[in-house]
């Protein structure tokens, strides 16, 4: 898979092939029976909104065609995981998970009453599942399957640094919703993307931010071309916003993150974010994370660093992830955090 191709899960073939075949019988086509989301059987959603984010992602958002309420085991795996649901494309019979971002603080106002599911999706150039779900008009009925749970935060987990790439934001804040339940909690989000369009007005919470630094590379470039070219970095803090940006200028996750900041501040200590811009110069690097690993709190409970997004930027900072026996496997540790002296903390790749 080319390192550049954002990973929305694995591709699941649900047709022709023999192969294919047997895991579609075995699932099985929906039945209207299974009104509510569920991990057996795809269940029929509508488009109701498609929110362009920048020119390539976009958040749409799904209503549960039968009108049915979440089920049990959505409202379970919410609390406490990184979960996905699997997206079909009928026309090819094969399907792609994506990571739902959590939902609003104000978007359930009945425990029992339908829940809308958003999804961050990026249009991957020849991407199968990607393009067909962008050319969809409103109204358009997509079906999914799931919850599938990717990662359950462990419950002493009380500090979260989590390197995100790209739509790598959305599992992200996944984990800043689960942790604002826990008191004492506290997290960093470092989340870097290739363009501002991607999020624009989103201005770096921790002020410091190196302005300049030589011999230095972002991860993508470190893939392509080696470490050894030197480049000169712009950092982004609140102390240098850029001058087009202005308050009404802020994009749709950035208005997104600032909600989930907002409502981490009664019981926890706080989640942060800082932004980083490839076309800006600007990069995540080795002393960023450092840095955070250092300003912990005195709250007893584990420490963890997450990765996600592509895979040359899973690969980049914590090594490539392994197929083993069917199914992704974390793998040995490598990339730039081997490098690092990580005492207590937990390292784990999305």
């Amino acid at each position: 898979m080319s390192w550049v191709k954002r990973r929305a899960g694995p591709l699941i073939v649900l047709g022709t092939s023999a192969a294919g075949g047997a895991a579609y019988r075995f699932f099985g086509p929906s039945k209207s029976s299974d009104a509510s989301l569920n991990p057996h059987t795809f269940t029929p959603y509508t488009l109701v909104d498609k929110q362009p984010v920048s020119s390539t992602n976009a958040i749409f958002t799904l209503r549960n065609a039968n009108g049915a309420p979440d089920s049990q085991s959505v409202k379970e795996v919410e609390k406490r995981s990184v979960w996905s649901v699997q997206v079909k494309q009928p026309q090819l019979q094969i399907a792609r998970a994506y990571t739902p971002l959590p939902h609003t603080t104000d978007g359930r106002k009945d425990e029992n009453a339908p829940q809308d599911m958003r999804l961050l999706i990026r249009q991957e150039t020849g991407g199968e599942v990607s393009t067909y779900l962008h050319r969809l008009p409103e109204k358009a009925t997509i079906e999914l399957r799931g919850p599938n749970a990717e990662f359950e935060l462990p419950r002493n987990v009380k500090e979260v640094i989590f390197l995100a790439g790209g739509t790598g934001i959305a599992p992200a804040m996944q984990v800043a919703q689960a942790l604002s339940r826990r008191t004492g909690s506290k997290m960093h989000i470092l989340w870097a993307n290739r363009r501002r369009e991607e999020c624009i007005g989103g201005v770096s919470d921790d002020q410091g931010t190196p302005s300049t630094s030589q011999n230095r590379l972002g991860w993508w470039k470190s893939v392509l071309i080696g470490s050894s070219e030197t480049a000169t970095l712009v950092g982004l803090s609140k102390d240098d916003p850029t001058e087009s940006e202005t308050p009404q200028d802020k994009g749709l996750i950035v208005k997104e993150l600032d909600a989930l900041k907002a409502n981490n501040t009664v019981a926890t200590h706080g989640l942060k974010v800082q932004y980083y811009v490839d076309e800006e110069k600007s990069f995540i690097q080795p002393d960023d994370v450092t840095k955070r690993m250092a300003s912990t709190s005195q709250e007893k409970g584990s420490k963890l660093i997450i990765v996600s997004g592509p895979d040359g930027f899973i690969e980049h900072w914590a090594g490539r992830k392994l197929w083993a026996d069917g199914r992704e496997v974390q793998g040995p540790l490598g990339g730039v955090l081997k490098g690092i002296d990580l005492g207590d903390w937990k390292v784990f790749k999305l």
